[in-house]
């Protein structure tokens, strides 16, 4: 039962997507959307607990305010429970910044921790983009996540999610605030959308191959 229960977590969790690294061999496409900022990413996974990626982060109403870079990604640890799996996982990278008003060399990094069942879901995140002598960007994520019910395998799969987010751009912005969103997970695509209470709308995706 418990071989059962870890092949379960490991194939068919909604969060495996959202993972830095997956199973050997795929690719994952992902984009985090807000009139604030936006993050996209492509990584691939040589193995199951290390992938390559390209990141690109924006800010839609600044032009020219934008820093890409290239990823390194780890699973760091794996705990496989009874009903539940938990991960550890580090990204480093390096890359370009213009979210100043020059063009600067920059170094990312990221520790990502989830937990979750069927039902339940906890992660928490922190991450941040530096140039030589400051942090151009940093960001923490904390969110719950609870399935109003259970779908079959091959079904569509929703969560309702709470997110509280805070981000720092330099110092043109900062955002500190609480978000609710409905997601949805189907076969290899998920998508979010949500509203803050600060007013911010918020949309995310995840293709997964």
């Amino acid at each position: 039962m418990k071989i059962f229960t870890i092949l379960v977590l490991t194939f068919f969790s909604f969060n495996i997507w959202g993972h830095p690294t997956s199973f050997k061999g795929s690719k994952g496409i992902m984009g985090y959307h807000s009139p604030l900022l936006t993050h996209n990413q492509i990584n691939y996974s040589a193995e199951y607990w290390w992938a390559i990626g390209v990141h690109h982060i924006s800010v839609p109403y600044l032009k020219n305010k934008s820093a890409t870079f290239a990823t390194s990604n780890f699973l760091l640890k794996r705990w496989n429970g009874d009903n539940y799996q938990a991960n550890l996982y580090g990204v480093i990278g390096a890359g370009q910044s213009d979210l100043t008003n020059k063009s600067e060399a920059a170094g990312f990094g990221l520790i990502q921790f989830d937990i979750e069942d069927r039902e339940y879901y906890f992660l928490a995140k922190h991450m941040n983009l530096v140039t030589d002598k400051k942090s151009d960007f940093y960001q923490n994520v904390i969110r719950l996540g609870i399935a109003p019910y259970i779908a079959d395998f091959d079904g569509i799969h929703s969560w309702l999610i709470l997110e509280w987010q805070e981000s720092v751009i330099n110092d043109l912005q900062r955002v500190d605030d609480l978000t609710p969103f409905l997601r949805i997970f189907y076969k290899n695509l998920l998508f979010e959308v949500g509203q803050s209470f600060n007013g911010i709308t918020r949309f995310n995706y995840i293709v997964h191959f």
